[in-house]
């Protein structure tokens, strides 16, 4: 199987440096949808649910992480507003270091992503790169087993907190 860095065919990585990893992270990690439907009405100020699509996180035994954003649909329900879907598609890469068993701090410089809707019916693209701000960085806790990844971040939002491993 392809490493999800391969998958994103097209896409050039700036280098990471490497970090100090803990070998249970290691791997591939799928973000649970209502997680990230939550953060999104959290950011949106209203109710969300996760539709489709995922969000896959790769971290190597070097500390570098790679997210892909595969479609991911949430439909998102404001005060007074119909509800919009919205879709996400894109990556981050950077690195973590997560060493010690309870904290980590996760950097990811570089980062493509795009948010498209119908919102009454005029369509909307919103891109967020690398170049519109900080947007990659997120402190805090985290607890791993063998098939779990949880994040507590000390800035809520910065990166869903329930992952399920892949491989």
């Amino acid at each position: 199987m392809k490493s999800l860095l391969h998958a994103a065919v097209g896409v050039t990585f700036l280098a990471t440096s490497a970090h100090a990893i803990d070998p249970c992270m290691v791997g591939v990690w799928e973000a649970d949808g209502a997680d990230i439907a939550a953060l999104m009405a959290t950011q949106m100020g209203g109710n969300a649910t996760h539709l489709g699509g995922n969000a896959s996180l790769e971290i190597t035994e070097t500390g570098v992480m790679t997210l892909l954003v595969n479609d991911l649909v949430i439909e998102v329900q404001m005060p007074d507003v119909p509800a919009i879907a919205v879709t996400v598609s894109g990556y981050s890469q950077g690195a973590m270091n997560a060493d010690d068993g309870a904290t980590y701090v996760a950097n990811a410089p570089e980062y493509d992503l795009i948010g498209s809707a119908d919102v009454m019916g005029t369509r909307m693209d919103v891109p967020v790169t690398s170049d519109t701000g900080p947007w990659g960085q997120s402190t805090g806790t985290y607890g791993c087993s063998d098939d779990g990844l949880t994040f507590e971040a000390d800035m809520p939002g910065s990166i869903p907190p329930s992952w399920t491993r892949v491989r």
